[in-house]
């Protein structure tokens, strides 16, 4: 199983619209929206790295994100 964070900055004040989204996108497991440099941090738990990729591609055509990193780790 791949586990990955993906940090996202958003269009000013739409950081909780966009982590009501994500939430509903597949194999997301957890979804917080913080302060800092960062407005959300999305776990995600797909099977492969394909599936992740779907994910970020999913994240990154809405239209209030602005940037995303995503950090991999692999169990």
């Amino acid at each position: 199983m791949v586990k990955g964070y993906i940090l996202v900055t958003t269009k000013p004040g739409k950081e909780y619209d966009v982590a009501e989204q994500v939430k509903k996108f597949p194999f997301v497991s957890d979804v917080d929206v913080t302060y800092g440099l960062w407005d959300i941090v999305v776990r995600v738990q797909p099977p492969t790295l394909s599936e992740l990729d779907k994910v970020i591609s999913m994240i990154r055509s809405l239209k209030e994100v602005e940037q995303t990193v995503t950090l991999v780790s692999h169990e």
